[in-house]
């Protein structure tokens, strides 16, 4: 799997993405360093969902300090098993450790099509949205991650797909 050509900051226009992950299998399609403060959107499109007994079918971007993604904040979505329905999954790690677990948004899966975002502060916080179909969730915040985000990446695991993201350095939402 080749990495996405590298994005520049400012403005970036859309990079249409692929990938085909097998089931218990984790995939990075995309990472780019970053500033201080910045936005990573991507728009989801799967085709197929392999599923298992033991992972969910997902994409997830993550905005991270380290290298190995040990302080991290994740925000994935996967269908629920019977696919009528899609979850919003939103995880922190601080030198490994989980620290938040939450799902902020269950809603109808509309044909495995939605949206993902992060945005990361100059003041150290980061806030994530989601968009279901029905537009973007209003802007939730983490206000103190525990780390400094210093590069992005999405990550695709049980999942055939493509994903339009953008990256630039304004840090609000379109």
């Amino acid at each position: 799997m080749a990495l996405a050509a590298s994005l520049m900051l400012g403005c970036s226009p859309e990079k249409q993405l692929t990938f085909d992950v097998e089931y218990g299998f984790y995939e990075n399609f995309m990472r780019e360093p970053v500033g201080d403060r910045g936005q990573f959107t991507c728009q989801v499109r799967i085709e197929e969902n392999y599923r298992g007994e033991k992972w969910v079918p997902s994409v997830i971007l993550a905005a991270a300090e380290d290298d190995n993604e040990d302080s991290t904040l994740f925000l994935s979505s996967y269908p629920v098993e019977e696919g009528t329905q899609r979850v919003f999954a939103l995880r922190t790690h601080v030198n490994e450790k989980p620290v938040i677990r939450e799902w902020p948004l269950t809603g109808p899966n509309r044909n495995d099509r939605y949206g993902l975002r992060v945005a990361w502060h100059a003041d150290g916080s980061i806030s994530y949205q989601m968009d279901n179909g029905e537009g973007w969730s209003a802007p939730a915040t983490v206000h103190d991650p525990g780390f400094k985000v210093r590069h992005v990446s999405a990550h695709a695991s049980g999942v055939k797909g493509s994903a339009s993201c953008r990256l630039s350095d304004d840090d609000t939402s379109d």
